[in-house]
């Protein structure tokens, strides 16, 4: 005797097939054993194609998997993923020029970055000037700006070793990839700048923060008739003109300068630039009032608490206490990192 499902040859008194798990039925028919021990499915002669059933199955399985996963995947993006918010606004004006007096640059000034809290990294890339795809990239080796008030102010690239030639005309485009005050994600920015070698004028005033208060010609005016009214007026224009550096001071490992900027609104802003060991250097800054008495200036901070005294003199400022010469401040032009480490040697 055969089994009818598989063919498997059985013992005439065996009532399940031992390959395939078919019941016999005295010979006049059979059902098969299902899962759940349920028989169900009866019959009489033709044998079962448990293949095709199979795939069947299979399919449907299939089809049930990749819709629970596809209606899985719609929930999170639509419901739980958190959405990414739109590119805040940034502006950006691109040049090129020397700073520092000899050294070429091609920048990126920012236009509007109130917001922005890092500088994720910065790629500079040349490029024909239309397709970007084929750019080449030219350096990751970006250095940045801040303005006194410590928001972001240029990124600019060293273009020495790029050997631009004097009449060829370059396309270049910034990469910039920044980071916004109360957001975790990092956004792209893109600026073209084109220009031609051998270049010379100053991107001084665009790339770092120096900029003076100026005295305005009716200003000017009012100050030579007061003088013309007495000769005992202090001189006090050049005061507004500079960044005035104290002397800078190391202990242990730490060195440490301030920098103020005093306004003709009778305000000021300092500048603290700190260095422990090898760390970079950190920046900080506070705001305060001052007024003129006479050869002195009296700087406090905001709520008028303590008072320094610097001494008035011929285009310099002496700090003095109790009468004494502490320290006397540098005017520079710049209000930089740079400065800070010229001061000590850096």
């Amino acid at each position: 005797m055969y089994c009818k499902n598989c063919g498997t040859r059985l013992n005439d008194n065996a009532k399940v097939c031992p390959n395939c798990g078919t019941f016999i039925d005295d010979g006049s028919g059979y059902t098969l054993l299902t899962a759940d021990n349920r028989l169900d499915d009866f019959y009489s002669s033709e044998p079962v194609d448990n293949k095709g059933r199979g795939i069947i199955a299979y399919v449907i399985s299939l089809i049930l998997v990749i819709a629970i996963a596809g209606g899985g995947a719609y929930y999170y993006f639509t419901h739980i993923k958190p959405k990414t918010a739109p590119a805040p606004e940034v502006s950006f004006t691109s040049g090129c020029g020397i700073i520092n007096e000899d050294v070429p640059v091609v920048y990126a000034s920012f236009e509007k970055d109130t917001s922005i809290q890092y500088i994720h990294g910065v790629s500079l890339y040349e490029y024909d000037g239309k397709d970007t795809s084929g750019a080449k990239l030219l350096s990751n080796d970006y250095e940045y700006t801040k303005n006194i008030d410590d928001t972001f102010r240029a990124i600019f690239f060293d273009t020495t070793e790029f050997k631009l030639k004097k009449d060829k005309t370059y396309n270049y485009y910034f990469e910039i990839k920044l980071g916004f005050i109360g957001s975790n994600d990092i956004f792209t920015y893109t600026q073209p700048v084109s220009f031609k070698g051998g270049f010379t004028e100053s991107a001084a005033d665009t790339v770092f923060d120096h900029s003076n208060s100026k005295t305005s010609g009716a200003s000017q005016k009012e100050e030579e008739t007061t003088e013309e009214k007495t000769t005992k007026k202090t001189e006090t224009g050049f005061i507004y003109e500079s960044y005035w550096f104290t002397r800078p001071v190391t202990d242990n490992d730490t060195r440490t300068i301030f920098v103020f900027k005093f306004s003709k609104d009778n305000t000021y802003t300092s500048t603290k630039y700190e260095k422990k060991g090898g760390s970079d250097w950190s920046v900080s800054t506070h705001n305060g009032k001052f007024k003129i008495e006479g050869e002195y200036l009296v700087a406090s901070d905001s709520d008028g608490g303590e008072k320094s005294y610097y001494k008035i003199g011929n285009s310099s400022l002496t700090e003095e206490l109790d009468g004494e010469p502490v320290q006397n401040l540098t005017p520079r032009k710049y209000n930089r990192v740079k400065n800070a480490e010229d001061f000590f040697g850096l």
